[in-house]
């Protein structure tokens, strides 16, 4: 499947957001605070008919582990479920990681759902650390992290 992908504003990418990250979660806010920030950059991947089917959030934040090295947190990473396991999350995760590059990251990370993990990992993360709770979605998440100077 080729899909375009580009950037876009905030409240374009809330619906998938929403139906794919909160549905079923104690939290029905599908926003970050730090959406709106000038070093936040929103990506939607568009199907042919112009919907947009996956979304992702890429913004400037250091690393826990490594605080004085230039990284970029993945967050709201989102692909409809209909298209889960079909490319799409790997074609707008690799947009994003070449962003992450042109700007100078030595890094990209996550936290991840641990039903996610396999997806992360099949795709160059590191899986780091113990699992921790995410309040708003109730659900266990591990942090994971690629380098990007390899």
């Amino acid at each position: 499947m080729t899909l375009r992908i580009a950037a876009v504003s905030t409240e374009s990418i809330l619906p998938v957001r929403m139906r794919v990250l909160r549905e079923g979660t104690p939290s029905q806010d599908p926003r970050y605070p730090e959406d709106d920030l000038a070093i936040t950059v929103h990506f939607a991947a568009f199907s042919a008919d112009n919907q947009i089917v996956a979304t992702s959030t890429w913004l400037e934040r250091a690393y826990p582990s490594a605080p004085h090295e230039p990284a970029i947190q993945l967050r709201g990473m989102a692909v409809l479920h209909e298209l889960q396991g079909t490319g799409v999350g790997a074609q707008l995760l690799r947009h994003g990681i070449a962003h992450a590059r042109e700007g100078g990251a030595s890094r990209v990370w996550a936290r991840a759902r641990d039903s996610a993990l396999r997806f992360y990992q099949g795709n160059g993360f590191a899986v780091e650390g113990d699992a921790f709770m995410d309040e708003a979605t109730g659900m266990s998440h591990h942090l994971v992290v690629m380098s990007l100077s390899e």
